[in-house]
């Protein structure tokens, strides 16, 4: 019944509609800040080890595991654009879940002022900014529930911008089998006030993710299915195609079925030898089928990343591999509070 009731809800995400790069507002919802995440292609929703960077993705693994767990990222994009998040979680007994606050931030630099006739009139800046809060509700060892609430700010120059968006999530795991897997609806939402008095859709998606860990191996593998809103990832690419030499015809390549499927998926596995020390890797189709040059092969799509404990601070890395041009650097430093409270000693006899 359970496996039944999560393939009926991929079934919706199939036939659901909604829009994906350059086609709504606040695109910068779907970028990914935490080095373990983007270590494993981006996206981790499936992943059960206890880490409160997990449940800003999936509110479903917003579990008492990652009580009092505080959370600091940044990452480089290109020159002076950079993001960054802060989290930290909260389990409340009385409330029979964990909660989750967090504030995210997209600076996107300078850019020049100038008129129709190219005179520099001075700067601007553009950022995006989001606030969420989030909750976990355990039903039992084998079913969780989420749900995380978005307050969103674009400022470009003089123009602002204001929406509301929501997530679900739900995730099924067998802990004697190692076995999990999860669905999220992402950015359920609406914008309140507009750049310029048109009202954009919110970038809408669907994600459906499994994963298991090997039971006599320290390594987790994860399968996701992005985007299941939308079959057609697809764009008009004018390398593909063709114009023959003597009738001047020209012929486009359409990309077949194993392309629009593999544009749904990213593959992700990591590594943890010791709780001390982990390392991710991870491959995103649809962003080296986008990426990569037409000439060439490259490694865009490729990511990895890894983290070690420092005294009581555990830090991760994480380098994606955009495109030939550009590589993201990410790094986090997250913490637990209940590791910074004194123990108490013993009176003495």
């Amino acid at each position: 019944m359970r496996i039944t009731l999560f393939s009926f809800f991929l079934f919706l995400g199939f036939l659901a509609q909604a829009q994906i790069g350059g086609q709504s507002a606040y695109p910068f919802l779907n970028l990914v800040t935490a080095p373990r995440i983007a270590g494993t292609g981006g996206n981790g929703i499936a992943n059960m080890e206890p880490d409160a960077v997990f449940g800003f993705y999936n509110p479903a693994l917003l579990t008492p595991d990652v009580h009092g767990r505080m959370s600091f990222a940044y990452a480089n994009m290109a020159s002076d654009v950079n993001m960054g998040e802060f989290m930290y979680t909260h389990h409340v007994e009385k409330a029979k879940g964990t909660f989750l606050i967090g504030m995210k931030y997209y600076n996107y630099g300078k850019f020049l002022h100038t008129n129709t006739q190219a005179q520099i009139l001075g700067d601007f800046t553009a950022s995006d900014y989001l606030a969420q809060v989030g909750y976990g509700y355990t039903l039992n060892k084998n079913i969780a529930f989420g749900a995380s609430l978005k307050f969103i700010n674009s400022a470009y120059e003089t123009y602002n911008s204001w929406g509301i968006a929501a997530d679900l999530g739900a995730t099924y795991q067998i802990p004697e089998r190692r076995f999990a897997m999860a669905m999220v609806f992402k950015n359920i939402g609406y914008q309140f006030n507009t750049f310029a008095g048109e009202r954009d859709n919110l970038p809408f998606e669907v994600q459906y993710s499994i994963s298991n860990k090997f039971e006599h191996l320290p390594f987790r593998w994860m399968i996701t299915f992005e985007n299941l809103q939308k079959w057609d990832l697809t764009y008009n690419d004018p390398n593909a195609q063709t114009t023959d030499p003597i009738t001047g015809e020209t012929t486009v390549t359409e990309p077949g079925f194993g392309n629009m499927l593999m544009r749904h998926i990213v593959v992700g596995g990591e590594l943890s030898p010791h709780d001390n020390f982990n390392i991710q890797i991870g491959y995103n189709f649809r962003r080296s089928m986008e990426m990569k040059p037409a000439t060439r092969q490259s490694s865009a799509g490729f990511t990895f990343g890894l983290g070690f404990k420092i005294a009581k601070f555990r830090v991760n890395y994480a380098n994606t591999y955009q495109h030939l041009s550009n590589r993201i650097h990410h790094v986090a430093l997250t913490t637990s509070l209940d590791r910074w409270k004194k123990k108490s000693t013993p009176p003495n006899n």
